[in-house]
Parts: structure tokens; C-alpha cells; sequence
């Protein structure tokens, strides 16, 4: 008789099947829905909210930044920077908008007054961003440009 583990594996084809066909999803969205730990939906399979809803993404631009982005639902997020600055974490209110499938736009302020507004392409796993800092007097506009990858 088979191990119960043997039988899982078709399963688990069936389901990026069926992900691939009904939500005309590409095979690797499907796969990333497979990856999320049982019990937890892939955003990707909830038809209600952006795909980024209940994620958390790393994100890397190419000048060097890395960032660790959590959602918390689709209106709050908790970022982390994970190279290229010096170490700072905050959480901030989400605004957004789906300006076509699978592509989000995305703009918070962070507590000490910089803002952000990012646009997420979910077909090619790239981010745009554009970062405003400083006081009032001086503000400083960062443009950046790179990659996301959903960690779940």
C-alpha cells in the first residue's frame, strides 16, 4: 500500500492544473499559490482583493535597496529594509488601485513624512517606485526600478 504522501502529489498537480485553466493564471502564479503553508490561501486564488492582500514580498531595486513588504490585509502594510540603508521598520496605511490586471498601484506616508508610491506588475514580478524624503524645504525624489518575489 502507498505512503499517504504519495497521493498528495497529483492532487497538488490537479489544483495548478485547474488554477492554470479556470483562472487563467500562468503556471508559476499557480505555483505560488501551491507554496503558501497549508491553511493559508494564496492571495492569487482570492478574486476579491489584489493580489498582494495578506503577501509578504521581497523586494530588491536595482540600485542595491532591499525591502521586506507585509500585508496585512490590502490597506495595511509593514516594511522592513533589508539592505542598502541603514536599519528602519515601520507600518503605514495602504492606498491603491488596479490600473489593468495584475498591476497595482500602490501610496503611503511613513511616520516621519516620507512618501511612496510604488507600482507592483504581478504578470512580470517588477516594482517601480518613487520615494519623496526630507523636510518640507528640501524635499529629495528617489526613482527606483527591480523585483519582487512573494515570500507568501
Amino acid at each position: 500500500m502507498p505512503r499517504p504522501h504519495h497521493r498528495l502529489a497529483p492532487r497538488a498537480a490537479a489544483g495548478a492544473l485547474l488554477s492554470v485553466t479556470l483562472l487563467g493564471l500562468s503556471p508559476a502564479v499557480a505555483q505560488a499559490a501551491q507554496d503558501c503553508p497549508p491553511g493559508r490561501t494564496a492571495a492569487a486564488d482570492r478574486a476579491s482583493e489584489p493580489r498582494f492582500a495578506g503577501r509578504t514580498l521581497h523586494i530588491a531595486y536595482d540600485n542595491g535597496f532591499q525591502f521586506e513588504l507585509r500585508f496585512e490585509g490590502a490597506r495595511t502594510a509593514h516594511w522592513k529594509v533589508l539592505a542598502g540603508q541603514d536599519p528602519a521598520e515601520g507600518t503605514v496605511a495602504v492606498d491603491y488601485r488596479e490600473e489593468r490586471p495584475g498591476v497595482y498601484r500602490l501610496k503611503w506616508t511613513e511616520a516621519d513624512g516620507t512618501t511612496v508610491e510604488q507600482v507592483q506588475d504581478w504578470r512580470s514580478r517588477t516594482v517601480a517606485a518613487v520615494i519623496e524624503a526630507g523636510d518640507d524645504g528640501a524635499r529629495e525624489r528617489t526613482e527606483l526600478r527591480g523585483s519582487f518575489r512573494p515570500v507568501c
